[in-house]
């Protein structure tokens, strides 16, 4: 048995100023595929599943990148070109892939759904396809026409990511080992949700997927999920999705639980609130200033690089810098290559002006004057501890997302118990920050993630959806 494996997430930011081009992306070609943990994050579990069967794998491309502005076409082509060519003149009885699902490229605004038709008629109809997916996938029309069986994260923050790819393969050797066909049932409904009102851990979300769980054990059924589509893309496929897999004997009860649980998520639509304390960024402020215990970590939810914006705005800095009640507040990371050049050419110890990143929406830089602390290179972006007055920064010379583990600013020399505040480029925390932090608060600042919905200027959104249109109906 020889089974095809591939990975290509990107979770697209179409707010998000600039595009993404190929070089921002870890790429795999071949046997590199099998080894590299640089690409894609359920393709671990795929191989592992498959190599533990004993199954013929043949790799053929793994790409993925920081989620980031819109993809560029050239990159793009290149990922399904590599795909295609790898499976050219190959005999495989299965495809399993790594996807994330929420990819816009520049002239594609379904790049996930294109590649499954390409890729299924290039191995034919009959040739079983399934793949893992990011909760936060936007689930087309054609990406279910040519899938035969899904599996999703079930948290959020996503912690399953090696298990979901454990699903994803299962499912395609249990269907091929069984001769058993797949089957898909899949129920849109018309929602934006950020991950900010839908953690795992929090109601409504933690009982939604406990009915996920149930439904895993209704006869011919054998994987439900919900996918939550990416609030901060302007994409005409954009909504809320329940998705199952079955078995294709029982497919009118895989569509019966996929409109119950549809139904069920819409039944509760106006549940999802903020799963963090959520304030204005004064107000987010005064509250850290008032409590005592350390650390208070604030996530600056507007400039998020783990969803695509430019982790480069400066509207919180500015705003603590202009007070002396928070200590010596901690804020990370401040993505901005001029000034960390500026502040490796001064040296530890120096003063350096700068023109630190951009308040939002004028684009105007933050005039300041900082002394590098200390310089640390991590996963490839290189960073530096800046003492500014009374507040220090981190400055990066690259979007990157290390600041999720606290060990991350422990390594440049600061122990976040002894800082008052920590403010992070962050949306919901990570179980790491979330287990340090004394207190969690989410400061809702302006920026390309947006946390207040209706504020974005959607143009592509089909209308009437949910909160948008707050009198939006949907009914099976």
């Amino acid at each position: 048995m020889k089974i095809a494996v591939g990975a290509m997430s990107h979770e697209t930011n179409t707010f998000a100023m600039g595009t993404t081009s190929l070089e921002t992306f870890d790429t795999a070609v071949g046997s590199d595929l099998l080894t590299t943990d640089r690409v894609g994050r359920s393709i671990g579990g795929i191989v592992e599943t498959l190599d533990d069967a004993g199954v013929e794998i043949l790799p053929t491309v793994g790409a993925s990148a920081l989620p980031a502005p819109t993809v560029e076409t050239e990159a793009y082509e290149w990922m399904k070109r590599e795909f295609l060519d790898a499976l050219d003149g190959e005999s495989v009885d299965g495809v399993c892939l790594d996807l994330h699902g929420s990819m816009f490229v520049a002239d594609e605004p379904d790049p996930e759904g294109n590649l499954l038709a390409a890729i299924r008629n290039t191995v034919g109809p009959n040739t079983m396809i399934t793949a893992a997916l990011d909760m936060h996938a936007t689930v087309t029309e054609r990406m279910v026409e040519h899938l035969d069986g899904v599996a999703g994260y079930r948290t959020a923050p996503h912690t399953d990511v090696v298990e979901t790819g454990v699903r994803a393969a299962t499912l395609l050797l249990d269907a091929l080992n069984g001769d058993t066909d797949l089957a898909l049932g899949w129920e849109p409904f018309p929602m934006l949700l950020a991950g900010e009102r839908s953690e795992s851990e929090a109601e409504p979300m933690c009982t939604l997927v406990g009915l996920l769980e149930d439904a895993d054990g209704r006869e011919g059924v054998y994987d439900a999920n919900y996918f939550l589509g990416f609030p901060w893309a302007d994409s005409p496929h954009a909504g809320c999705h329940a998705l199952v897999t079955g078995a294709a004997g029982a497919q009118v009860v895989v569509e019966e639980v996929a409109t119950d649980l549809a139904e069920e998520f819409w039944r509760r639509r106006d549940e999802f609130d903020f799963t963090t304390e959520a304030y204005d960024p004064g107000t987010a402020l005064d509250e850290a200033a008032e409590t005592d215990a350390r650390p208070v970590v604030v996530a600056d939810t507007g400039d998020i690089p783990g969803a695509g914006a430019g982790e480069n705005t400066t509207n919180l800095l500015a705003a603590m810098l202009a007070r002396d009640d928070l200590g010596t507040p901690l804020v990370a990371v401040v993505a901005d290559v001029e000034c960390y050049e500026a502040c490796r050419e001064a040296g530890r110890g120096e003063d350096v002006r700068l023109s630190l990143g951009r308040l939002y929406p004028s684009g105007e830089p933050l005039e300041t004057t900082g002394t590098p602390v200390a310089f640390r290179e991590e996963e490839g972006a290189q960073t530096v501890l800046v003492s500014l007055d009374g507040v220090d920064v981190i400055v990066a010379d690259r979007r990157t997302n290390v600041h999720r583990d606290p060990e991350f600013v422990r390594r440049l020399g600061v122990d976040p118990a002894t800082r008052a505040v920590i403010a992070l480029k962050s949306g919901y925390l990570s179980p790491a920050w979330k287990e340090a932090a004394a207190r969690r608060l989410f400061a809702l600042t302006p920026g390309e993630t947006n946390q207040q919905l209706a504020d974005l200027p959607y143009e592509r959104v089909p209308r009437p959806t949910y909160p948008l249109d707050e009198d939006a109906t949907w009914q099976r």
